[in-house]
Parts: structure tokens; C-alpha cells; sequence
């Protein structure tokens, strides 16, 4: 009877270590609206379509692995911390340019679903799931553009928002085509393919006020990458949500 016993036991808690997924999935699925599914003895996260994207597809991966062929998991492996602007030196930390192409194709690909918004009185095109954070920035930013008008140039004029393109010099779609992305003033930009002299060497001229109101409304900044692009914000708050990080 006690080995029965023990049997049921384990096998209960089998069943419920597969009904409960992952912290970091389930946040993540929330915050898309999605439902993480429990197949095959692991962990999916469920498209729209029905599609399922592996959670963790048990490879071991270089970076420019999990940028080309990503899991769920592969796309939270760098922890994004907002905060104090520091130079970024470790190699290849890049937080959040890890992205499943098909979740936000499915999630953000209708063009139908694209608005054309007034922010700070320049048009630009974005999702539409991304309105009301841009308009939550602009809020919390028009006080300190008030008290210091200095600060305008950083973000007027803007360098653009929606753009069916890939990433330059890649296959890769970029978040500018899913209308999750905007790009602030070129002119006070620091991007790592345009510096001279060439090299990895970080440099940023945004004031924090900036880059502090983008991510309280759930951006992430280019600025936080080795692979520095300091104009980019790219709508993202799964990484701004410590609930998604990854504990293990």
C-alpha cells in the first residue's frame, strides 16, 4: 500500500508540475494574450494561429544562434535592467533583440491594425496596441520639455516609426515592421554601425529623463545594447516585467 501510495504521489505531482508552465512563460503569454500549452512532455507557447513555439527547444546556442532560431526561453535569457545609463561593455548582451519572428507576426503582423498618432505634434505610424503607452511617454515627458526646452531636439524630428523592412545587413525583420518600434532624432543618435572610428566602443547622447519615461511605459531602450542604437524604443514590456525573468 505504501508503494501505491507513493506512486500516486508522484504521478500527482507530475500532473501538476505540467499544468503549472514555467513563471517566465506564463508572463510572458500573458502579456501577449497567449496560452502556454504543456505537449509532448514540454512547455509551448500558443499562437493565434494555434501555432506552437517551443519554450525551451533544449539546444545550446551561441548568441548569433539564438538571434536566427530562437525559443521562447532563448528571448528572456538577457535580463533588461532600466535604470542609471551605463555603458554597456559585455559582448553581444543585447537584451530583447532575441525575438520569435512568428509571435510578432502573429500578434502585431494585420496592417489593418496600424494608426496613424499624433505624438508631440508629428505623425508617426505604429500599432495600434502600442497608442496609449506612446501617448503615456509624451504625457510623462512634457513637464520636464516644459521646464527644459533644450530637450526637444532629442525628440523632434523623429526618425520614424512603422517600416516593412529587415534589419540592415540581416534576414531578420525588424521591430520597426511590426509597428512596435520608434526612433527618436538621428541627428543626436549614436548607432554602432555608424560611429567612427568603427568598433564596439558605447556611446550615447539621450538624457536619462528620456529613456526613463519610454521604459516606465513599457519600452526597452537601444541604448542598453552592446550593439548600441541609442534612437531606437521598441515597445517590449514582457522585459520590463521582473515576473518574466528567467530564475534557473
Amino acid at each position: 500500500m505504501r508503494v501505491v501510495g507513493l506512486l500516486v504521489l508522484l504521478s500527482c505531482s507530475a500532473v501538476a508540475r505540467a499544468e503549472a508552465p514555467p513563471a517566465a512563460l506564463g508572463c510572458l503569454a500573458g502579456h501577449y494574450g497567449l496560452r502556454s500549452v504543456y505537449e509532448r512532455n514540454a512547455w509551448h507557447l500558443e499562437l493565434p494561429s494555434g501555432a506552437r513555439v517551443p519554450y525551451d527547444d533544449g539546444a545550446a546556442k551561441t548568441f548569433a544562434q539564438m538571434l536566427d532560431a530562437p525559443d521562447v526561453q532563448d528571448t528572456l535569457a538577457l535580463h533588461y535592467e532600466p535604470g542609471q545609463l551605463t555603458p554597456v561593455m559585455n559582448v553581444d548582451f543585447d537584451p530583447g533583440r532575441v525575438r520569435v519572428e512568428r509571435l510578432f507576426a502573429e500578434v502585431y503582423g494585420r496592417r489593418e491594425d496600424l494608426v496613424t498618432v499624433k505624438w508631440f505634434g508629428q505623425s508617426v505610424r505604429v500599432h495600434k496596441r502600442v497608442l496609449v503607452p506612446l501617448q503615456q511617454v509624451e504625457a510623462s515627458l512634457q513637464p520636464a520639455l516644459t521646464q527644459t526646452p533644450a530637450l526637444w531636439k532629442y525628440v523632434r524630428p523623429l526618425g520614424g516609426g512603422y517600416n516593412a523592412r529587415r534589419i540592415a545587413g540581416t534576414a531578420r525583420t525588424s521591430a520597426h515592421a511590426y509597428g512596435i518600434a520608434i526612433d527618436l532624432n538621428v541627428r543626436f543618435a549614436n548607432y554602432w554601425q555608424w560611429d567612427k572610428p568603427p568598433g564596439r566602443r558605447w556611446r550615447n547622447q539621450l538624457p536619462e529623463v528620456i529613456v526613463d519615461a519610454f521604459e516606465a511605459a513599457g519600452f526597452i531602450w537601444g541604448g542598453r545594447w552592446y550593439h548600441y542604437d541609442t534612437m531606437h524604443f521598441e515597445y517590449r514590456p514582457e522585459l520590463l516585467d521582473p515576473a518574466c525573468h528567467l530564475t534557473n
